[in-house]
């Protein structure tokens, strides 16, 4: 299946989200300095990563899959829709408490969250990410 730009001749058209990626399958492997942007530290050796990007316009849509692993987040520069796909998601919000979500739950990380953010075993998810972040003028200039 090719590239999904969902546009043609000038017109909008829908863009599938292909089951294989959902399940993992055909992932490619990612870059972990697209993070370093976004207030994320590693707390524990990251094991590597495998994403794909099925749409990025206003929202941007993906699959993430890592192994284990914790991260800090520093203050999240966008909201985040989440539905876990396998494995668990524990956060502990600098607030206090912990929330433990596994596959099948979805839920949202609003922007300016900050706290723990640990998969403590292989852990897939689907995204969808508010991409304002992205089009704002860094200087201030526009």
């Amino acid at each position: 299946m090719g590239e999904d730009t969902g546009r043609a001749s000038g017109s909008a058209l829908p863009i599938s989200v292909d089951r294989r990626l959902l399940g993992g399958e055909g992932l490619g492997l990612g870059d972990l300095s697209e993070f370093d942007d976004e207030g994320i530290t590693l707390e524990e050796e990251a094991a590597d990563f495998r994403t794909h990007n099925f749409h990025t316009g206003n929202i941007m849509v993906s699959v993430y899959e890592a192994g284990p692993g914790k991260v800090r987040i520093d203050g999240s520069v966008y909201d985040e829709f989440i539905t876990i796909l396998e494995g668990r998601l524990i956060l502990t919000p600098d607030g206090g408490g912990e929330y433990e979500y596994q596959a099948g739950d979805s839920l949202v990380v609003p922007k300016g969250y900050q706290g723990g953010w640990e998969m403590p075993e292989r852990y897939r998810e689907l995204i969808v990410v508010d991409t304002e972040f992205m089009r704002e003028d860094p200087e201030g200039s526009g």
